[in-house]
Parts: structure tokens; C-alpha cells; sequence
């Protein structure tokens, strides 16, 4: 501790004389930007290898929260939770139905691309009345949606608290 007459304590003194205080200026609230209208390169579903119909989409896991194909091992379930993605997708800040959208785009493409894995970023539902909106609307999403039959399992990412889920595609089938 510095006592009284320290040299340091003088030393910022005269260096902090002349400093006064910033003006209070009001603060500026911008609105959002208006949603992207980029016309979509991502390839027609029709486009994708489709599975053939014995593929069954998955069904609700034994943990909450996951998705699982028949044949996935519980140990698959766990590297997939831990592994990292090959491509990521935010949903916060969207409504439901921008967010579905915006989920279908990075699905497809990352098909189109032959990525086999996904990390969904939904949100815990801390600011959602009651259930975590986009949480269920994304696993409902993977179940039912377009693209349900090529979805393998679908995990909550650890680490995320809930908040991530990640997402295991089907490979192509060989031609």
C-alpha cells in the first residue's frame, strides 16, 4: 500500500488534473437490418440423393431432446454430441418461421455438399413463454420435415447446455 506523500499518488494526481469528465450523449438505437432477400444457390430437393424407402426418419431418442435411426449405437450418440461440426447454423434473433427457413437452407446445402454432420444453435428457451420455441420446432423439424429421412440422430451438443443440438446425416449411397 502507498502511504501518504508517495510519489506515485502525486505523479497520478497531476497527471489526472486536467481530465473532465465525458458528455452523457443519448444513446442511439438502430433498427435492425431488413432480412437477407439473396436468391438461394442451394441445389432442388429433388436434386439430392434421396434415400431409398426402406430409410425410416428418426425417431425420439431415450434422452430428451434426442434423435436416433434404428441401428445407432448409444456410443455413436455420444462422439457425434462431442465431435465438432462441419458446418453451424445461429437460429437466435429469428422467428420461428425465419428460422425454419434458414434451417432447411443450411440442411440442403450441407447435403449438397456431402457434409455429413450439423450444429443446430436453438437457444436454451430462456425468453420463450412456457417451451423452448425454436428448440421444438427444429427436432420437430428433423422429424417430420423434408428432410427427415436423411437425418440419422440428433444429440444436444455437450457443452452447450441445452442450447445446441447436433445433427448426423446419412451418407450418399454409392452409385
Amino acid at each position: 500500500m502507498a502511504g501518504e506523500g508517495d510519489p506515485e499518488d502525486e505523479l497520478f494526481v497531476k497527471a489526472m488534473q486536467n481530465v473532465r469528465p465525458a458528455r452523457k450523449s443519448p444513446r442511439v438505437h438502430r433498427a435492425p437490418p431488413p432480412p437477407s432477400r439473396r436468391v438461394s444457390t442451394v441445389p432442388a430437393k429433388e436434386d439430392l440423393a434421396t434415400p431409398p424407402s426402406s430409410f425410416q426418419a428418426p425417431q425420439a431418442g431415450e434422452a430428451p431432446w434426442t434423435l436416433c435411426a434404428n441401428g445407432v449405437s448409444r456410443e455413436r450418440l455420444r462422439r457425434l454430441a462431442v465431435s465438432p461440426a462441419e458446418r453451424e447454423i445461429d437460429l437466435h434473433g429469428h422467428t420461428r418461421e425465419e428460422a425454419m427457413q434458414a434451417l432447411e437452407v443450411a440442411v440442403m446445402t450441407a447435403l449438397a455438399q456431402g457434409e455429413r454432420s450439423l450444429c443446430i444453435v436453438h437457444g436454451r428457451g430462456l425468453h420463450s413463454q412456457g417451451r423452448p420455441i425454436l428448440k421444438q420446432a427444429v427436432f420437430q423439424w428433423l422429424l417430420e420435415g423434408p428432410c427427415a429421412s436423411l437425418v440419422l440422430a440428433a444429440v444436444p451438443r455437450v457443452g452447450s447446455g441445452g442450447g445446441a443440438s447436433m445433427v448426423l446425416f446419412r451418407r450418399k449411397e454409392k452409385r
